[in-house]
C-alpha cells in the first residue's frame, strides 16, 4: 500500500502525516448507479463518501485505480487534490519604509 506525506496545518503548526491517496470517481451515465460497478468499486476500495453521481474512495492499493479506470468505462477517475485555505487577514512581514 503506497502512502504519501501530507502537511497539515493546525493552529500555525505544521504536522506531517502519512495519508493514503484518495480518488474521486464520477459516473457519466444516467442514474441509478450500476450495482455491478458499485460491487467492483467496494471490493477494491474503501468508500469514504458518496453523492448522487460522485464517490470519494481510498484504494487498497494505488495500482488498483488504473485497473478500475479500465474496467469502468462509464466512470472518470481523478486523484483528489487538497488546497490550503488562504488566511483572510493579511499579515505585515515588514513595516513600510518612512
Amino acid at each position: 500500500m503506497q502512502s504519501t506525506e501530507r502537511n497539515v496545518t493546525v493552529n500555525k503548526l505544521v504536522i506531517n502525516s502519512m495519508a493514503q491517496d484518495r480518488y474521486i470517481l464520477n459516473f457519466k451515465g444516467s442514474l441509478p448507479l450500476p450495482d455491478s460497478d458499485m460491487q467492483l468499486i467496494r471490493s477494491k476500495t474503501n468508500l469514504i463518501d458518496a453523492s448522487r453521481k460522485t464517490l470519494l474512495v481510498e484504494p487498497k492499493d494505488d495500482a488498483l485505480m488504473y485497473e478500475l479506470a479500465r474496467e469502468l468505462p462509464d466512470w472518470t477517475v481523478k486523484k483528489e487534490i487538497l488546497y490550503t485555505i488562504p488566511s483572510p487577514n493579511p499579515t505585515v512581514l515588514k513595516p513600510p519604509k518612512p
